[in-house]
């Protein structure tokens, strides 16, 4: 090879190594996302209904749309106040649910917690679309972009309905989902979650309010993030604590009756619209920042990457080196994995992942070391609704193996071609420890703030823990 030659073929390697060289860590996440929330809850105290208002105007003047995750039963009391300067201050921005009636107990974490999961799912779907219908005959709206469930709680009935509903991001996170903060948006019980910045609410610009921090300082945490979702309380502008106090621990008041929170002082509520309107101009002026909503977010959502056999040593490897959500060659749960597994054992070719599922009961696996039939594997695989949530334990040839004893003996199958598999025991769930800690380490929502005396956190956060097979990044 001459000198020209040899000039150029190293100008096409060194071109063809720019074009699959990962891009610098700047380049690669670019600005950070940042999304306004706004849970709109006091059905209550008809003064709540102005900060409602101003807030959507101070945004709608800046360009900015918010969402307004809302109690239906709020739309319902917006109508009958014929506060319609509030359901027109509302229209330039987006709205969400946040159940029927928040706080009234039974909340709808209370009442999902009992074993029957088709029993709960049903008294869910008939209060949230009660609630969903309040909101869109108020507001107009023709979607529901988000959902916030009231409180440090959640259920995965309500997380499983509000995806089925068609309801595209859950908002707040909880405080169970603070460690992905770091790591972008995550998916989880097939809704995307957006969780809180709890680092910097915006109440903390309300004079005199506790927890105010060094903006600079926490500004320069968010612009770490992929997508920061800042979020306050609409009725906190106005009142000088929360609107649904009278409800701790059961309901205190006859319907309808409810004491009222004791009001801000009109000059603190002033300054602190005034410092709001100034954050959001440092924030659009921030190279940091792009101020952004949920349906653009939607809009630029990733396609999923299908599942191909060719992928599954790739799938193998990463879940033997952490069995967890899978991040090349593809963004993959545990729970698409297992499904590609399945499909690919019934004699497909390539799997496309939809919505995924883990468990209603805590998984078993095999207690010592166990042989299984790769046509044993093939014959349950056939049996297997992938529609419905994981089994906690699977028949396969007349011995019950747990659910991740059969996803890692049917990849270790497809991938050597092997007519006999030995599983070994091994943990069932994954490491949820690893990846979300915070849920991990819940024990029970039972005894906090927002439940009864006579909530006992059953099934609430053991299910909640139990899908982890769902986890998946953006």
């Amino acid at each position: 090879m001459n000198s020209r030659s040899l000039k150029v073929a190293l100008a096409s390697v060194l071109a063809l190594c720019a074009a699959v060289a990962p891009f610098s860590s700047n380049a690669a996440e670019g600005k950070t996302k940042v999304v306004f929330f706004f849970d709109t809850e006091d059905f209550i105290q008809p003064r709540s209904a102005d900060a409602i208002r101003d807030i959507a105007n101070i945004l709608r003047d800046e360009g900015v749309r918010g969402q307004f995750a809302m109690i239906g039963y709020l739309g319902k009391k917006l109508v009958d106040w014929r506060r319609f300067d509030v359901l027109d201050a509302l229209k330039h921005h987006l709205i969400g649910t946040q159940t029927l009636y928040h706080s009234l107990h039974p909340n709808i974490t209370e009442s999902t917690d009992i074993e029957d999961y088709a029993k709960a799912r049903e008294h869910a779907m008939n209060e949230e679309c009660r609630a969903i219908g309040m909101l869109e005959a108020a507001t107009g709206a023709e979607k529901m972009w988000c959902s916030v469930l009231p409180g440090n709680g959640n259920t995965i009935v309500a997380l499983y309905l509000y995806a089925d509903l068609g309801i595209p991001f859950f908002g707040g996170g909880t405080g169970v989902y603070e460690d992905v903060t770091k790591c972008g948006d995550i998916w989880y019980c097939n809704q995307r979650h957006l969780n809180y910045a709890y680092n910097m609410h915006l109440e903390s610009f309300i004079p005199n309010y506790i927890g105010m921090r060094d903006v600079d300082k926490e500004l320069a945490v968010l612009a770490k993030q992929k997508v920061a979702t800042l979020y306050m309380h609409p009725h906190m502008a106005v009142c000088r604590r929360h609107w649904d106090f009278c409800m701790k621990g059961g309901n205190n008041h006859e319907f309808g009756k409810w004491p009222f929170a004791e009001a801000r002082d009109p000059q603190d509520t002033a300054l602190f619209y005034k410092r709001l309107r100034e954050f959001v101009r440092r924030l659009k002026n921030d190279p940091r920042f792009e101020v952004t909503d949920c349906e653009r977010l939607y809009a630029e959502q990733r396609p999923r990457r299908g599942i191909c056999k060719a992928d599954v040593p790739a799938i193998r490897s990463a879940l033997r080196k952490s069995f967890g959500p899978i991040r090349t060659p593809g963004e993959w749960s545990i729970a698409d994995a297992y499904q590609a597994a399945v499909s690919f054992l019934r004699g497909e070719e390539s799997f496309m992942p939809g919505k995924a599922y883990g468990f209603l009961f805590e998984p078993k696996g095999v207690a010592s070391r166990t042989k299984v039939r790769v046509a044993d594997l093939r014959q349950a695989a056939g049996n297997l609704d992938l529609a419905a949530f994981v089994p906690p334990e699977i028949p396969v040839g007349g011995t019950m193996i747990g659910p991740a004893d059969f996803l890692f003996a049917a990849l270790e199958a497809i991938e050597t071609g092997a007519d006999e598999i030995t599983v070994e025991p091994r943990d069932q769930l994954g490491e949820i420890a690893t990846y979300l800690p915070k849920l991990a380490a819940c024990k029970s929502f039972a005894g906090t703030w927002l439940y009864t005396p006579e909530f006992k956190d059953e099934w609430i956060t053991r299910r909640l823990k139990w899908q982890f097979w769902t986890f998946r990044y953006e």
